[in-house]
């Protein structure tokens, strides 16, 4: 069978590897005609100087390392034009290049953005120059905006390509890690270049200063983030082992329901996902999962571990572990995002179910969701009294109560992922207990 042509790639292949290059030469020969380096050498000394600098001296920001470069180059346009811009990008690709495992594709690819951010900054900077009534703070806060727009523009196209994500998501994810500091560094490169413009080169010796005070503030700022970040993560293991540990305390107690809520979490996690919520919201709709039967502590175990079948008493006692469960945690001040979860799994649609007869969207979308995965797996499960049903019978109880007891379109999502998956896969879930609830059982044993 014949491979089908992502085309979408194809164009993105030949724009960074055909177009970028030919870009790149075409600015870097144009911009050859400016060049004197004989009245420039001093110019040149300078730029070739801070350009080292500046590679040895990047900005460390979260899990990013941003060059100070683009700083250099941008006052180097701004005071000198395009030439020191072009310049000051090739001696910074030669660092890159012995600094690292070259990739002559990819140098030559990283060259081409760069010059085709400089060569459209030069060409803004000469046109609005042209005008001679716009202030050079405006024009160079403008300029060091689109500086920003366009070198990121061009760095996503290109990374998107070699690593074959989408233009749009990876721009994104750039932008999110390192906008504010990327243009307070070019802000302050455009007031070097006018300081230099006004004062002279010796200006430029308080602005390395601050630019070496920036990197270490930085630094030290992001390197305790990181470590907060840590901390964080480590409670959040610890939370999620403590209440995955609850969750199988509560299923041990109903010796009917081993490994259950652990199950109704994994399947309340997969339509999360399939509907496309955020990772956030997946999070919460898991944990939902695993503590929503917590109000089973407050139930007898003569009555939740009953062999026969409940009385209306009995069963009127059973239902009330919904409020059970809000209430303990409403009190405990903890994962209030977890109530209607908690509260709520049971009601139906229709407004037939409890505790509170809510119908429609009245009900959570979370306990819509964790409605459907707490019945399939009461359904498929097996029980000391019987043997669980087939998946596909479940998934037919699943179809029938879809618009009356289910979220029609939830269902209709679960059905899709249940027929998906590979049977092994299913079968596995299905039959296994919880790692921490095979723990706490040889606690107990």
């Amino acid at each position: 069978m014949r491979q089908k042509t992502n085309f979408p790639h194809l164009i993105k292949g030949i724009v960074v590897q055909v177009g970028f290059v030919l870009a790149a030469i075409y600015i870097f020969y144009n911009s050859l005609s400016e060049w004197e380096p004989r009245e420039h050498w001093g110019v040149l000394f300078t730029y070739t100087l801070l350009t080292i600098f500046s590679c040895f001296a990047p900005v460390r920001i979260s899990n990013t390392i941003l060059t100070v470069n683009n700083a250099v180059i941008f006052s180097g346009i701004l005071l000198y034009g395009v030439w020191v811009g072009v310049w000051t990008a090739v001696i910074e690709a030669l660092i890159i290049a012995f600094l690292v495992r070259f990739n002559p594709l990819k140098a030559i690819i990283n060259i081409g953005q760069l010059l085709m951010t400089i060569g459209t900054v030069a060409y803004l900077n000469e046109w609005i120059r042209s005008f001679g009534t716009i202030s050079p703070i405006i024009s160079d806060l403008f300029l060091a905006v689109v500086y920003w727009f366009v070198n990121l523009m061009l760095c996503g196209l290109g990374i998107s390509y070699f690593y074959q994500m989408t233009w749009a998501r990876t721009v994104k994810e750039m932008a999110k890690g390192f906008t504010s500091t990327y243009l307070l560094l070019m802000v302050l490169a455009g007031v070097g270049s006018r300081l230099v413009e006004s004062y002279g080169p010796l200006t430029l010796i308080p602005m390395i200063i601050a630019f070496i005070t920036i990197s270490i503030v930085f630094h030290h700022y992001y390197e305790n983030l990181q470590r907060l970040q840590q901390k964080v993560e480590e409670v959040k293991s610890f939370n999620h082992k403590f209440l995955t540990t609850m969750a199988a305390s509560i299923d041990a107690r109903d010796r009917y329901t081993s490994g259950h809520s652990q199950r109704v979490a994994h399947w309340g996690r997969e339509i999360a996902k399939k509907i496309g919520l955020s990772p956030e919201r997946v999070e919460e709709i898991y944990v939902g999962g695993i503590l929503h039967d917590i109000g089973k502590i407050g139930i007898e175990d003569e009555i939740l571990n009953k062999k026969g079948k409940l009385t209306p008493e009995e069963y009127d006692k059973i239902k009330q572990h919904t409020v059970i469960g809000y209430e303990i945690i409403l009190q405990a001040g903890m994962f209030n995002e977890l109530l209607p979860a908690i509260r709520s799994h049971h009601e139906r649609i229709d407004g037939k179910g409890y505790p509170d007869g809510l119908v429609g969207d009245e009900i959570p979308l979370m306990a819509k969701i964790l409605a459907i995965s707490d019945s399939f797996d009461a359904m498929v499960a097996d029980r000391p009294y019987r043997k669980g049903l087939p998946v596909e019978e479940a998934l037919n109880e699943i179809r029938r109560g879809a618009g009356t007891q289910f979220d029609a379109g939830l269902a209709s999502h679960f059905i899709d992922i249940i027929q998906k998956m590979p049977r092994d896969e299913l079968e596995s879930i299905i039959s296994q207990e919880t790692q921490s609830q095979k723990q706490l059982q040889e606690a107990i044993h």
